[in-house]
């Protein structure tokens, strides 16, 4: 029983630790939120309808990569999967 009672002990233990660097990750990602510009917190079906705002329809695809979802696209990495991705905007 001894042996079992320090085996729960050392799991308590880890287990502890492990709850600290979670609240702490926590913590971290917490106070580092407000460092994302909050166009990066939108729902992908705001920022959809954002993107509907932004140019005439219909939109030729092959007219210009300058404008429409081609543009879009050359923001970042998360505007390009959406523009590039949602078959309304093409």
């Amino acid at each position: 029983i001894a042996d079992l009672d320090r085996s729960i002990e050392k799991l308590e233990a880890s287990l502890a630790a492990v709850k600290k660097e979670r609240d702490e990750t926590i913590a971290f990602r917490d106070a580092h939120l407000a460092l994302f510009p909050p166009i990066h917190q939108l729902p992908t079906e705001v920022l959809v309808e954002i993107f509907h705002l932004t140019f005439e329809k219909p939109y030729n695809v092959f007219a210009s990569s300058r404008s429409g979802p081609w543009l879009l696209g050359k923001v970042c990495q998360r505007w390009r999967q959406v523009a590039w991705s949602c078959p309304s905007l093409w």
